[in-house]
């Protein structure tokens, strides 16, 4: 399976990006976004992928470099890969100025895709996906240094693991399949996606209505714990708004809701500037509005997207302008 890109011309579109402008794709993936950013940005133009995974950023780098060999282009003069967490977007952009010139509060788009590569999925060593037998890692990074899935499931107490289920996976069976892990780990580790999944199956009943693997909240839990993925955008979306110029848009696809209200109310806050009580007539909060919202709503892919990839259907554009 091929990774397709998510909302691709709608947020290109949304960036509003001009020949010459600077640009920053804080999560290349598979670099669908960013090779349009690439062309919209011109020969004057930069763009800026950041991403965690090493072998993301290595697999874009030929990826370009055989773009402009069989169309003699030269993609490759304006894009500057990084290895890092787009929760230090900030550093990067502050250490990129002694090298490429580009100014803390000089940028013109901000793009963020929280979706997962299609090529960590289906690698065993992310340890991902519950559709295939693989050790529990869920790292992004695909490394076994730090906190991984294995860890937490089973290490971690049941209140611990019930809690995230319920917090971050929405899980409505939290607590028994917190319970259940703890009863089956008693007689041996569980050290693989199948382990966990199969357990999963066991204690719910499967709707093949739905379409949703029964294994799918719990998987997500641990992905986000695993990342620490909520405090990261949240670091990331305070940062982003301070490196764009006036008029430069920042913009976010969120797939599930967890990530959709984090960054709705993180937009909504700052663009609702004073917060004092309507009885007082005059404003002595002197909070200012630092954005203005781009479709209050946010934008979601159309049908013809949705019925050439399922997995967009969660996905959700929210895109913010700063004043």
């Amino acid at each position: 399976m091929n990774h397709i890109t998510v909302l691709l011309d709608e947020a290109v579109d949304a960036l509003n990006i001009k020949e010459g402008n600077v640009v920053v794709d804080a999560t290349l993936g598979s670099g669908g976004h960013t090779l349009e950013l690439l062309k919209k940005v011109g020969e004057s133009g930069k763009v800026v992928a950041i991403d965690l995974d090493q072998e993301a950023i290595e697999e874009f780098e030929k990826k370009i470099r055989e773009i402009d060999l069989g169309n003699e282009t030269n993609l490759a003069s304006r894009l500057i890969l990084i290895n890092d967490n787009f929760k230090n977007i900030q550093d990067i952009i502050n250490k990129l100025y002694a090298r490429d010139g580009i100014k803390f509060n000089s940028v013109d788009g901000i793009l963020a895709d929280l979706g997962w590569r299609i090529e960590q999925v289906q690698d065993k060593r992310y340890g991902m996906s519950f559709q295939q037998d693989a050790p529990l890692n869920m790292r992004m990074d695909g490394q076994i240094n730090g906190l991984t899935a294995w860890q937490v499931v089973n290490e971690w107490s049941e209140d611990e693991l019930a809690e995230i289920f319920k917090e971050l996976g929405e899980e409505r069976m939290a607590r028994q399949i917190a319970q259940e892990i703890i009863r089956r780990r008693q007689e041996k580790e569980l050290n693989t996606t199948s382990e966990l999944a199969n357990l999963i199956v066991d204690i719910k009943v499967v709707n093949p209505k739905s379409g949703i693997h029964p294994a799918t909240k719990v998987f997500q839990a641990l992905r986000i714990v695993v990342n620490e993925e909520l405090g990261n955008l949240n670091i990331f979306l305070e940062q982003s708004i301070k490196l764009l110029k006036s008029k430069g848009r920042l913009a976010v696809i969120s797939f599930h809701s967890l990530e959709d209200r984090l960054v709705k109310n993180f937009l909504r806050t700052k663009a609702r500037g004073c917060v004092c009580p309507k009885e007082i007539p005059v404003c002595v909060c002197d909070e200012k509005s630092e954005i203005k919202l781009i479709k209050r709503k946010g934008i979601k892919p159309g049908k013809l997207e949705l019925n050439n990839n399922r997995r967009a259907r969660s996905a959700r554009l929210r895109v913010g302008e700063r004043i």
